[in-house]
């Protein structure tokens, strides 16, 4: 009987909704704005229902509804409106612009706010922007669209970390770096790994997040912005908020792209003609003989047996004899000359006594070693919303095989975003992330066998080859100064660096009262790094340990919780914010390395089987505590104050000093609500902003304040310890004072708007070295001493050209002029440090009290003197010198030259052009950057343009065609010599050029298929696009990229390349 009762229910159930969804109807329609252009995003929920969706990109929609329903559309930036359906299938609606609607949502330090309240300096990235380049790491697509932002590519391999700075550079042993904070939570940042040496120099774990999970980037200037941040916040703080779903059904996003890279950027370092550098070999080679006493008949003869690869040793037993230690004859070639001259034009021909003539003939090794690039990037995302849930699902590949041979970059992502309602009072919030990247690299510094750009520009002459001449075998043995036969050596070694990142952030929210929101957080961020290098017994560096293998564990987690309090209340014309909170930080690092030596087997490459082990292991950590508070007040939206408080305690600070404040104070008054403004038809948006406040930098080292003792069996075998720090228990916080003061201002409709800035940052306490007493056993001591200045004006404008239903063109400009010096060090005693970042001391820099933060250091080139093509080098040391050259006393030799300032690695002026045209469903955006003024330093240089004290490598073809000799007596460069071997390794204002530049970032153009074609595939919007990277660069340098790292500085990094990327995105 029950059976019989529940069926009948279920029927009459089951018969009541058909019955409901047959009165339904299919409704379709189409939203536009005032001027009749779609409008995408706009979301329709059916009023009283848990129905709605949302229109795409050509403002088109379809809904289920009651013929009697109501409509509810609201859209950001538009007045919201209800639709009477009245029985209609097919719908038109017109949206009105709403002037506080259109008011900018942008995330600050925790939370949001419009722009138009703010009153701090923050600028704001959407996705779409991000989306238009094909990156690997988001910092990447940074570049020209921020004022005031700085990022440097220190190379271009595939997965390498980008050096970005805001508003300049403000500490000189900590570190410059922003806050990087995603999804509210602070991240674990920069570069991680600890192979540097033979392996990848930078792994930049922010690659692990996938740019096309990213909604916006909101950037944080100054200290009203960024000082809630606290200690971390002195460089600015770096906001990501990854996607969400959007009202409506459930949408499933595909996007995917393949590029690829064929060459570089710009030229670099083109070698000269093997004619030409075999002159210039034979040239230096004949000078040193003729220095050495020989007659021009010796000096040529001996020169030739150099070359020939015969013993050119008149005083050795086997002068004239054939030797396999240098030359080129062992590679199958052979030299003679008409002349005895140094100036002879060297004949090469091929020899006959091997299984191959090489006459004529010459190996490409940048063939051999470059290859074009191939970049791949697929992703998918499934997103939705209703009334309490909220959920975005993604999961991505990409792969970038760079244009070197042994550079490879891989990572798959999977993030779930996740936002539930729990009754009508509690929300629970979950964002997890994971990636594991793959990347196998080189160090691309200069002091490397595996740097495959300066082996082909400075070391691998065409006329090396990876076989024997005479037996067709791979050639195995040196060629010459640190080159080796990659394509034998690349078969014996191998390296790779493992990522994998773990993020969680999970929340939980309580709205206790409809002003008042209670919210925690926890977080959990670890990433783990597996560095793995290995050679055989066969490979150079291997063969003296009978092959090794190294592993390296490198495990980094953080641990974040907070809880903040939010108020807001309006009443009558006044609005009041408040914020309280408390945060804890725990971040602990653990490390292993171990070697293993004497390998049984070229097959086994763990270090568990090795017949010597090393290993080495260490733990270490550091904790934060942090309360916060901001205070937020405005008037009629007219008035606007703000006040924000943070006190952090850090472990990595002694008890005296351990608790640090920082807070600021803002307002902005906007005067376009003022009566006096308000009849200017022509001025729609005028508001002036000012801010002040403190922020702070903590010591990079973790103990500075510790006395440390280090254990070993160091002490006549025996187990001991010894003092391995002296630590300043006074160490205390660095301190940012930062004063903003804005202009905001939106003309004629806002078709033009802009901003301008003026901002001053005081930075004091900076610890610095300070000598001691070497009675101590330590030459120096960390402590709070330094002063430096960082001010300037950032500009950013912007204009809608052209707005109406067909076109639509915006064009946005932006420039930061800024100036940093040096304005306080200890005992106003100079400070000389060199480049950080190229591994060989390749530019030296100084602090001076009035000076630039980035000043170079060296000796004065004056030239090259056109009677003699000596090099001549300004004294500057207060004497006439040894000659007065161009109205200054200067000298042939630099020992006599002293060092001085040469050069300001600092631009005058840097920013970017963004242009966006839509013609229907065409669009086209263009990005550029560039940078005027300062200069560079090219430690390549010293290589390819040196007189010849590098006498046995390649030089590049602008040094040999523009050097001093008799025929050539207005030659800029100096005359080739073997004698004064070392004017060109000194660190000179030679190899200074101007850094100027302007570069065609990105160029994106897209195509929207049109929506009838769509339909049949039941897709609801697609396009197919094409990205251009770095297609187009303007310089006075032309010998290398201009683009060069933080420091200003160039060495053998990998170039960046140009690269070309074709797509489709769809969804449905």
């Amino acid at each position: 009987m029950k059976q019989h009762v529940l069926t009948t229910l279920c029927l009459i159930a089951c018969s009541s909704m058909q019955s409901l969804y047959a009165q339904q109807i299919q409704i379709a329609g189409k939203i536009t704005d005032s001027n009749g252009k779609p409008i995408s995003g706009v979301t329709i929920n059916v009023k009283g229902a848990n129905q709605g969706t949302s229109t795409n990109e050509n403002g088109l929609f379809t809904l289920s509804a009651n013929p009697d329903a109501t409509l509810s559309i609201s859209a950001v930036g538009y007045s919201p409106q209800e639709v009477q359906v009245n029985g209609r299938k097919t719908i038109s609606i017109s949206l009105k612009g709403d002037e506080k609607a259109l008011d900018e949502v942008i995330v600050i330090a925790y939370g949001t706010a419009k722009k138009s309240t703010y009153t701090g300096s923050a600028a704001q990235i959407k996705s779409d922007a991000i989306d238009k380049q094909p990156v690997t790491s988001f910092e990447k697509a940074l570049t020209g669209r921020v004022a005031g932002l700085q990022m440097s590519n220190g190379s271009g391999q595939a997965g390498a970390t980008s050096a970005v700075r805001i508003r300049g550079i403000g500490s000189m042993n900590a570190s410059n770096e922003p806050l990087y904070v995603i999804d509210g939570v602070p991240v674990i940042s920069g570069s991680v790994g600890q192979m540097g040496d033979y392996i990848v120099n930078t792994n930049n774990v922010m690659s692990t997040l996938n740019p096309s999970d990213i909604e916006s980037i909101s950037v944080l200037k100054d200290a009203a912005a960024s000082s809630l941040y606290g200690s971390r916040a002195a460089n600015g703080v770096i906001i990501i908020t990854t996607k969400r779903g959007k009202n409506g059904d459930p949408k499933i996003n595909v996007k995917s792209s393949i590029g690829i890279s064929p060459s570089w950027a710009t030229k670099n370092n083109e070698p000269a003609s093997v004619q030409d550098q075999i002159n210039m070999l034979y040239s230096v080679l004949y000078d040193s003989r003729i220095a050495a006493g020989q007659t021009a008949e010796q000096a040529s003869k001996n020169t030739l047996f150099r070359l020939n690869s015969l013993d050119w040793n008149p005083n050795s037993a086997n002068y004239g004899k054939p030797t396999s230690s240098y030359g080129f004859g062992i590679h199958g070639y052979q030299f003679s000359t008409n002349g005895t001259t140094q100036w002879e034009n060297v004949h090469i021909s091929g020899k006959t006594d091997g299984v191959v003539n090489r006459d004529g003939q010459y190996y490409d090794w940048n063939n051999a070693l470059f290859r074009t690039g191939i970049f791949n990037s697929n992703d998918i995302s499934v997103s939705g919303a209703t009334e309490k849930t909220n959920y975005y699902a993604s999961l991505g590949y990409t792969q970038d095989k760079s244009r070197v041979i042994e550079n490879n970059f891989d990572r798959i992502n999977g993030r779930i975003n996740l936002t539930q309602k729990i009754g009508k009072y509690l929300e629970f919030g979950s964002n997890v992330n994971y990636a594991k990247n793959k990347l196998i690299g080189m160090n691309d510094t200069r002091n490397t066998g595996t740097n495959y750009l300066y082996q082909t520009s400075n070391l691998l002459w065409q006329m090396y080859w990876p076989t024997d001449y005479k037996t067709g075998k791979e050639y195995t043995a040196r060629y010459g100064s640190l080159a080796y036969n990659p394509l034998y050596y690349n078969k014996e070694w191998e390296n790779s660096s493992k990522t994998s990142k773990l993020s969680a952030i999970e929340s939980l929210s309580l709205k206790l009262l409809p002003e008042l929101t209670l919210k925690t957080i926890f977080s959990y961020d670890r990433t783990e790094v597996k560095d793995h290098i290995y050679y055989s017994a066969k490979h150079y560096n291997g063969m003296a340990d009978n092959g090794r293998v190294t592993e390296v564990s490198t495990s980094i987690e953080k641990l974040v919780s907070s809880t903040t309090a939010n108020y807001n209340k309006s009443f009558g014309l006044h609005h009041i914010g408040l914020l309280a909170g408390f945060e804890a930080e725990k971040n602990t690092t653990d490390f292993i390395r171990a070697t293993g030596k004497d390998l049984p087997s070229s097959s086994l490459h763990t270090v568990a089987t090795a017949g010597i082990l090393d290993a080495s292991a260490y733990s270490w950590g550091n904790n934060m505590m942090s309360v916060l508070s901001r205070a937020e007040y405005n008037y009629d939206e007219r008035y606007f104050a703000s006040a924000s408080f943070r006190r952090d305690g850090s472990s990595r600070l002694a008890p005296g000093p351990r608790w640090g404040n920082f807070w600021s104070l803002a307002g902005s008054w906007n005067l376009a609500k003022e009566s006096f403004i308000k009849g200017i038809e022509e001025i729609n948006n005028l508001r002036i902003r000012g801010s002040y406040g403190v922020n702070g930098t903590l010591p990079t080292d973790l103990f500075a304040w510790r006395n440390l003792t280090s254990y070993s069996n160091k002490y006549m075998t025996q187990p001991g310890g010894g003092l391995n720090n002296l630590g300043n228990p006074d160490v205390a916080w660095e301190k940012n004072y930062s004063t903003n003061v804005a202009l905001e201002f939106g003309l004629f409709r806002n078709r033009l708007f802009g901003t301008i800035e003026y901002f001053n940052r005081d930075s004091k306490d900076l610890l610095q070295n300070v000598p001691i007493s070497t009675i101590t056993g330590f030459g120096s001591i960390l402590r709070n001493v330094g002063e430096m200045n960082n001010k300037g004006i950032e500009i950013e404008l912007g204009s809608d050209i052209v707005k109406n239903e067909n076109w639509k063109w915006t064009l946005s400009a932006n420039a930061a002029i800024i100036r940093s010096k040096i304005t306080k060090l200890y005992g106003g005693r100079d400070i000389v440090w060199f480049d950080p970042t190229g591994g060989d001391d390749r530019a030296r820099f100084i602090y001076r009290e009035g000076e630039s933060s980035l000043s170079f250091f060296g000796l004065e080139w004056a030239g090259t003197d056109q009677t003699n093509g000596k090099n001549v080098w300004y004294t500057n040391d207060g004497t006439n010198g040894d000659f007065i050259f161009n109205g200054k006393a200067a000298s042939y030799d630099y020992k006599k030259a002293k060092q001085t300032i040469i050069g300001n690695a600092n631009p005058k002026l840097y920013g970017g052009i963004n242009s966006d045209v839509d013609y229907k469903n065409f669009s086209l955006g263009l990005n550029f950057a560039y940078k005027i003024g300062g200069k560079l330093y090219d430690a390549t240089s010293k290589d390819v343009a040196d007189d010849g004290y590098y006498w046995e490598r390649i030089h590049a073809a602008y040094f040999t065609e523009n050097s001093w000799s008799p025929s050539n007596t207005g030659g800029s460069y100096p005359m080739v010599t073997g004698r004064d071997l070392e004017d060109v390794n000194q660190i000179s204002s030679r190899q200074l050029f101007d850094a100027s530049y302007l570069r065609l970032k990105n160029i994106s153009l897209s195509y929207r298929l049109p929506n009838e074609f769509l339909k049949r595939a039941g897709i609801s919007n697609a396009r197919v696009f094409f990205n251009g990277s770095n297609l187009l660069t303007v310089s006075k340098y032309k010998y290398m990229d201009p683009e060069v790292n933080q420091f200003g500085t160039r060495g053998w990094e990998t170039p960046l390349a140009k690269t070309y990327t074709f797509g489709v995105e769809f969804s449905f």
